[in-house]
């Protein structure tokens, strides 16, 4: 299976399991099940998952990074193979950029979840 293909099938099971479910499923992150505390990517299945049923306001409180990285899945994805390949998409101050903000948001996370 290629990365395009499990990106595609990410994206379609975010949006096709049941919120109950998600709900009921146990905590699977090593991380959040060692410290109590979430990890940086916890969350993003459920946010994914809200985004899917339009529900926006839920899905940037479950993970600030969830929509925009459905949105991203979904592009890399659906699009024709080479149209992503911009030079500036790949650039180290790009992917320095969202990095930190990666690393910003989940320090504040841990934060909010330390109270």
């Amino acid at each position: 299976m290629t990365d395009r293909q499990l990106a595609g099938l990410a994206v379609a099971v975010a949006a096709l399991v049941p919120q109950a479910v998600l709900a009921r499923t146990p905590t699977v992150c090593l991380f959040r099940r060692a410290t109590g505390r979430p990890c940086p990517s916890c969350g993003l299945t459920r946010s994914w998952n809200a985004t899917t049923r339009l529900q926006m306001r839920r899905a940037f409180a479950i993970h600030p990074f969830g929509p925009p990285t459905l949105a991203a899945a979904a592009l890399f994805a659906l699009a024709p193979p080479g149209a992503l390949a911009r030079p500036e998409l790949r650039s180290q101050r790009f992917l320095a950029a969202v990095g930190a903000a990666w690393i910003a948001t989940w320090f504040v996370r841990l934060v909010r979840a330390g109270r």
